[in-house]
């Protein structure tokens, strides 16, 4: 029998074998749990991607029924605001035509008072047609007042008294007495289109409710940083459940006058929106049948 030795390593070196199975099954092992940890880390990192991404879809969502409510509520304001506008217009062309008419059928056979009465009628119709006009155009530029706002150095004096000579015939036929204390020397910064604008709102507003006879007056507190301008009636005055509708965007807030004139109350919301557009604010005084004094604020030129 040959006595060179077989070898058989299952049998003759068992520790050996044993620690080769050993490791052997480490290595498997070990690249299990690297594959496992990676699969673990990648499934969270996609579970955390898929929260962000729902996350953002709720956000999107969200802002996307925001600004359809937001549309909504334009389309809604802007609908009724035309409305308004096409029946304001509407009215006082109506009664333009209706009084030449008669002035027309009539300048052989009336007398001299009567025609100026119509005329008179006539002419107020047409003002406030104008001034309705010049609201809707300084509304539409209001859309737009980033690009329209050019504040400037202005002389509150000099553009008052042209305010005031504008509504003279106005206040003349009410027997208003329309004065001011405001300085020569006073000066804001404003865009002047948009203060021309204020002003002229809040004068025609206080010349409405004022009773015939009455008075109205303007004065100026100059402080820093900001003037305070105020426009004061001793009229009809506002309840204070009308005061709380008067700047409302969606809610046209109007009544007739002491000689039943008309309006919108688109007047004051621009008012408001032009001096909040200078970082001024606008409020109003008032008690009913104890006259109204609305005061609005604008930056100081010094």
């Amino acid at each position: 029998m040959n006595n060179k030795q077989l070898y058989f390593p299952n049998t003759l070196n068992p520790a050996k074998n044993n620690n080769t199975r050993k490791k052997g099954r480490s290595k498997s092992l070990g690249l299990t749990d690297f594959i496992g940890d990676n699969l673990r880390v990648a499934e969270n990192h996609v579970l955390l991607r898929l929260q962000e991404i729902e996350k953002l879809n709720t956000h999107l969502e969200n802002l996307l029924e925001q600004g359809t409510l937001k549309l909504t509520e334009v389309v809604a304001t802007n609908s009724k605001f035309i409305s308004i506008i096409a029946h304001d217009l509407r009215s006082p062309f109506v009664s333009i035509l209706n009084i030449l008419e008669i002035l027309k059928d009539s300048l052989n056979h009336s007398d001299i008072s009567e025609i100026e009465k119509n005329i008179s009628i006539v002419s107020n119709s047409a003002t406030r047609t104008l001034s309705l006009l010049d609201n809707l155009l300084a509304w539409t530029v209001s859309q737009n007042n980033e690009k329209m706002f050019r504040p400037v150095k202005i002389n509150l004096f000099d553009l008052l008294v042209d305010e005031i000579e504008n509504i003279y015939l106005s206040a003349k036929q009410k027997q208003i007495k329309l004065h001011h204390n405001i300085s020569p020397n006073l000066n804001v910064t404003a865009d002047i289109q948009m203060v021309k604008t204020i002003f002229r709102n809040l004068i025609s507003n206080a010349l409405k409710y004022a009773h015939v006879g009455g008075e109205i007056s303007i004065s100026a507190s100059e402080g820093n940083p900001f003037v305070e301008i105020s426009v004061k009636d001793d009229g009809v005055g506002i309840s204070r459940e009308a005061q709380k509708e008067l700047f409302k965007t969606n809610v046209y807030h109007s009544t007739k006058g002491t000689n039943q004139e008309h309006g919108t109350g688109l007047g004051l919301l621009l008012c408001k929106e032009f001096v909040e557009i200078h970082g001024g604010i606008i409020r109003v005084e008032s008690e009913k049948n104890k006259g109204c004094e609305f005061k609005f604020t604008l930056p100081h030129y010094i």
